[in-house]
């Protein structure tokens, strides 16, 4: 049989895996590449760990490392509280707030992804507080996180980034990013407004009875302590030393990773442990296999 077609075959294969069991797509692209690469097609296994995204793994890495960080040590946790306290009890601002604090921490670091599994657990807990529907918190959420993934920044807006960049697609990164948030602002608050998001502007945080009560959880009347203003400083000098200075984005937020763990403003083992290593793996992993695929056609 045709080497490109077992490879195709591969790459299917390992992607019903991934739909069917919890086996990592990555790993098993991994294997799938080096049997097919090595036994198959003759090639030398230094050919086929070639294919391995070295600067995309970095990247990952670095930026991944930054913000869990900022998890870790409550920083983005304050945030997403002080932004809430920011629409002074309109139930209606509400969603759009946390659209809005969605779509700017995704499209800073983190990715969609993280972004939603850091926000929603706060996101329900407000909306239950408030009366605001689940479902239309999820779809603001959601699509908020979804709107900042084609970042320059984010772990998939590089992973983009890269493959437009192999097939001739150079200088489009902002154009890309732009239409994506403005196609999922365009859903997001299509949703709001048809599941009655104008309406909550009728009421104030709170009116709805103790069961709504406006009582702030304990960690929104929290100061901001040195650790978070050090974390945001780190970030922020991250952000503009990419945008300014051409500072590659994955040796820039590992270098500022490092740095807030000299300072130990975070626990750098919970910080590892909780890290998206899967994740990682998986986007590494599949880039191997789909590497094969290019070298055999």
């Amino acid at each position: 049989m045709n080497l490109a077609v077992i490879s195709l075959a591969a790459l299917a294969v390992a992607v019903l895996v991934s739909c069917t069991t919890r086996v990592n797509v990555g790993l098993l692209s991994i294997a799938f590449a080096w049997i097919i690469g090595v036994y198959l097609g003759g090639m030398g296994m230094n050919e086929v760990v070639a294919g391995f995204p070295t600067q995309l793994f970095l990247t990952l890495v670095g930026v991944t490392l930054l913000f869990t960080q900022a998890q870790v040590n409550g920083t983005l946790e304050r945030v997403a509280h002080y932004a809430v306290r920011l629409c002074r009890g309109n139930v209606g601002l509400i969603p759009v707030m946390f659209f809005v604090l969605a779509m700017v921490l995704a499209s800073i670091g983190p990715g969609n992804i993280a972004t939603a599994a850091i926000l929603a657990p706060m996101a329900m807990a407000v909306a239950g507080r408030a009366g605001i529907s689940a479902f239309l918190m999820a779809i603001m959420v959601g699509n908020g996180a979804n709107s900042g993934s084609l970042s320059p920044f984010a772990p998939t807006g590089v992973i983009v980034n890269g493959l437009m960049a192999r097939i001739g697609l150079v200088g489009v990164q902002w154009q890309t990013y732009f239409s994506n948030l403005i196609a999922h602002a365009a859903v997001a608050f299509a949703g709001y407004f048809v599941f009655g998001g104008w309406r909550l502007f009728a009421r104030t945080y709170g009116s709805q009875g103790t069961e709504h009560s406006a009582e702030a959880p304990a960690d929104t009347r929290q100061p901001m302590a040195w650790r978070h203003w050090v974390t945001l400083g780190a970030i922020g000098a991250w952000i503009l030393a990419v945008l300014l200075f051409g500072v590659n984005v994955g040796m820039g937020a590992i270098a500022a990773a490092v740095l807030l763990a000299l300072l130990r403003v975070a626990d750098e083992a919970a910080t590892v442990r909780l890290m998206p290593w899967g994740v990682i793996l998986m986007v590494c992993g599949v880039t191997v296999l789909i590497a094969l695929l290019e070298k055999t056609g």
